[in-house]
């Protein structure tokens, strides 16, 4: 529902002399967490797809982050604002996630204590909840990969991408003067 609305908002500003090295600069950092972004969703999936509620993932991403792939999406997010050259977007849509997904963590966190009870209280003293701990993760020499799991991520990720691309082509029109924006600061 806020998609067109954030859409809209994309296409109809844009920052004042988004075409200056800060500004390239910007969006070079963007492209870098989208980038970040998609290979830390996959990441996740690795460890959790298809196992969600069937064993308490602690390994890999888990290992550093309770929430990792909500916080790749968040570096997702942060990073497409970013690529589109938008700081007033990027704190809106940053503001907007952590308000929402603050709620759904919590929900979440309700949930997994039902299922895994101590052990998930063991973890969450262990593991921060959002933002990951700066360390080398635990892993494992193996892991199964489910399958379909891993390519409903890609299907996932490839928004990500798909919206590079749509900066790209909105920055080649405004180039061309066939669109303009808002100018913001």
């Amino acid at each position: 529902m806020l998609a067109p609305a954030w859409l809209a908002l994309l296409v109809a500003t844009q920052p004042e002399g988004f075409e200056t090295l800060g500004y390239s600069l910007i969006e070079f950092l963007g492209f870098f967490l989208v980038f970040g972004a998609v290979l830390g969703r996959l990441w996740c999936t690795l460890y959790i797809g298809g196992r969600k509620d069937a064993e308490l993932c602690q390994r890999g991403p888990y290992s550093l982050s309770r929430n990792p792939l909500y916080f790749f999406s968040f570096l997702g997010l942060v990073g497409v604002c970013l690529a589109a050259q938008n700081i007033l977007l990027m704190i809106i849509s940053a503001s907007a996630f952590i308000l929402y997904y603050r709620s759904v963590i919590l929900n979440e966190e309700r949930r997994l204590l039902s299922l895994f009870g101590a052990d998930y209280v063991l973890y969450m003293a262990r593991v921060p909840r959002f933002f990951p701990r700066l360390d080398y993760p635990d892993g494992e020499d193996t892991v199964i990969v489910n399958a379909s799991a891993f390519i409903r991520s890609l299907r996932d990720v490839a928004w990500f991408l798909v919206a590079i691309v749509g900066i790209e082509v909105i920055e080649e029109l405004r180039q061309a003067a066939v669109i303009s924006g808002w100018q913001l600061p």
